[in-house]
């Protein structure tokens, strides 16, 4: 059953259950497993050999009336939070998690690759972050002018046009690079454009998902002394800090939703308009009451 990025009404509880009630308003933390051994303490389900996910690999999903799910995956939300933003914060919490593993800090500078929903909200993390500077890489134009109309400052560049390194060190202090660099495209070029942009010492995170070979040189990280870091998921605690940020008005969330439709109309309204290569649509939304 898919979907794992949903919010919900709590219909009712298990007897160990303490910490939620009927009537409850949540938002689901997808990624589940056994809270003992090495991962299971840290919350870091998504790394255990037993872990399972909301949507993917467990029973249930959000593309249904009622779903079951474990109390500590279920998460109660402040009261001013809307379902809308409480189905936003799954994704949201992938681009904090980025943003935390860049090591970017207030006044820095960033480099983001691909402008579709985590890019954007990568794009929004680093704002609330504090990023003096934001750059974002993305060849679809009209893209471009989604990420330009987010409500924060980001700078957008058309890779095919011209060198991407070339267009970054013409905006950095000393033409040295960004501080850090964000690829969320999964594209081998897009990896080695954020390697090249950085400055010495700076931070390359990959969250795109490929599988294909990307030629890295052992030799330049070493003098240039970058690091390279993956990024999959998030901390199961990172909710309440995601609530946090969004009921503050530092994250945005809202600005990604294009519709809200329902069931019946998923695959005409969902799917198809998301899946238009020159498209524009970044967040369709199922109310299953509508």
């Amino acid at each position: 059953m898919l979907g794992h990025e949903f919010s919900a009404v709590v219909e009712k509880v298990g007897n160990k259950i303490t910490h939620l009630k009927p009537g409850d308003r949540v938002s689901i933390q997808p990624h589940m497993g056994p809270l003992d051994g090495y991962f299971g303490v840290r919350g870091l389900h998504f790394l255990g050999t037993r872990g399972a996910a909301t949507g993917l690999t467990w029973p249930w999903g959000g593309f249904a009336q009622y779903a079951v799910m474990k109390g500590y995956a279920t998460v109660k939300m402040p009261d001013n939070l809307t379902f809308r933003q409480g189905a936003l914060v799954e994704p949201a919490a992938v681009a904090v998690t980025a943003i935390d593993r860049s090591g970017l800090v207030p006044g820095g500078s960033v480099l983001i690759t691909g402008g579709g929903p985590i890019g954007a909200l990568t794009a929004l993390a680093a704002h609330a972050a504090g990023a003096a500077r934001i750059f974002l890489s993305e060849p679809n134009a009209a893209r471009r002018r989604r990420i330009e109309n987010l409500g924060v400052p980001v700078t957008t560049i058309d890779p095919t046009q011209s060198s991407l390194a070339s267009s970054i060190t013409r905006e950095t202090f000393e033409g040295l690079g960004c501080d850090a660099a964000i690829e969320c495209a999964g594209n081998p070029r897009a990896i080695s454009d954020c390697l090249s942009a950085v400055r010495p010492q700076g931070t390359v995170v990959l969250i795109g998902l490929t599988n294909s070979k990307v030629e890295i040189s052992p030799f330049d990280l070493i003098v240039r002394d970058i690091r390279l870091q993956g990024s999959l998921c998030y901390p199961t605690s990172l909710w309440p800090r995601v609530f946090s940020m969004i009921e503050s008005g530092r994250l945005p969330v809202d600005q990604l939703v294009d519709a809200v439709i329902s069931l019946d109309q998923l695959v005409e309204k969902g799917f198809e308009p998301l899946l238009d290569p020159g498209g524009t649509k970044m967040k369709i939304l199922v109310d299953l009451n509508a």
